[in-house]
């Protein structure tokens, strides 16, 4: 048992000093000293549509993955995006695609409605190596499918000449 807490200790901080400090920013002969700190947000959630934008708070952009959305009911139950930030770093490099500059815009359409999604970002250091994730969750807003409100069949009341 302590083995194995050794073992995971040494891979969290493996993973929050994997950032790369102070060393040349790009190619560019200057160094940032500032980790890359990625964010995401998800805008615009309404009729089965919404918007995802992934964005730097602070530090240079050298790359990037992204997975816009995902429902979370076909996600692996074992996954433990919300607490585990290196399972979610492997999820995305797995997933992801290639994202080449921030911010990244997306607009999703065609989700289900009343569906909870999974958005995430991971970003590099100058080094290659992912030093930054984020995610959030949304519930999909609009309609269930092939119900729309010019289309609808009226009130129960209006349809049945017993009521």
């Amino acid at each position: 048992m302590k083995r194995f807490l050794f073992i995971a200790a040494s891979l969290l901080l493996g993973i929050a000093t994997s950032c790369d400090n102070g060393t040349e920013g790009g190619g560019n002969g200057q160094t940032s000293g500032v980790n890359p700190v990625a964010a995401i947000a998800v805008t615009g959630n309404a009729d089965n549509q919404a918007t995802v934008t992934a964005s730097l708070e602070e530090g240079d952009f050298y790359g990037g993955k992204i997975v816009p959305a995902v429902r979370i009911s076909e996600l692996d139950e074992d996954f433990a995006y919300n607490t585990s930030e290196i399972q979610l770093i492997q999820w995305v490099e797995e997933n992801g695609k290639e994202i080449t500059e921030m911010p990244y815009t997306e607009h999703l359409t065609n989700l289900v409605y009343n569906q909870s999604y999974l958005s995430a970002v991971i970003v590099y250091d100058a080094t290659g190596r992912a030093c930054s994730s984020a995610w959030t969750t949304f519930i999909a807003q609009g309609q269930p499918d092939g119900i729309s409100e010019e289309n609808s069949a009226g009130s129960l009341d209006d349809n049945n000449p017993m009521l």
